[in-house]
């Protein structure tokens, strides 16, 4: 079995997060529209959830506690995996001299090896397993985070909409309509997570 693991919380967080930057904005405009009539434009702006994630302390942490567990229920499968091959190597070399209640006691264990292993991989790695669930987990804080961090901006400085360009719905945006770089800065000043250093 083989898992790859490498961006997988990146992407679905960068998922999540595009639609729920979305849908916050979409609320951000719809209760800040209702401000007097004679402030009739419109204030747009938009992000970059990718660079956010990508920069944001807090994403980065959380992407480095879910490889560490990942790696670590990786490692167990492993393990399990060849216990199941020493079982299945030791019914094979002992088939000819086994008596049948023995090598029908040896191949029951094989099968309930072989069906706890399943078993282990289906809890960990099928749709709606332990790794979809951490990976819920461990993006719904940060995606929040962002969320609110996107919101202040919007009704602090009066934008009627931000959009979320790494969703694509960001064609074209002059430099000055990203906001990128301020949401990023919000976010990082009120993390408890230190920013990793390059080396």
């Amino acid at each position: 079995m083989t898992v790859s693991t490498i961006g997988y919380l990146q992407r679905r967080v960068a998922r999540a997060a595009g639609r729920g930057l979305v849908a916050c904005a979409l609320l951000a405009g719809t209760l800040v529209v209702a401000r007097p009539a004679q402030a009739q434009i419109l204030r747009v702006g938009y992000v970059d959830s990718q660079r956010i994630f990508e920069q944001y302390t807090d994403a980065l942490d959380a992407q480095s506690r879910f490889q560490r567990e990942i790696t670590a229920w990786k490692s167990e499968a492993d393990d399990r995996h060849k216990q199941l091959d020493a079982l299945r190597n030791e019914l094979k070399d002992q088939e000819a001299i086994l008596s049948e209640a023995k090598r029908l006691e040896k191949e029951s264990a094989l099968q309930k090896a072989v069906s706890d292993y399943d078993k282990f991989v289906q809890d960990f790695w099928a749709p709606g397993g332990k790794v979809e669930r951490l990976n819920d987990e461990m993006t719904r804080e940060v995606v929040g985070k962002i969320r609110d961090a996107v919101e202040l901006l919007a009704n602090r400085e009066g934008y009627d909409l931000i959009l979320d360009a790494a969703d694509g719905n960001v064609i074209f945006g002059v430099k000055t309509l990203d906001l990128t770089d301020r949401v990023i800065t919000e976010l990082n000043s009120k993390s408890t997570t230190q920013p990793q250093q390059t080396h």
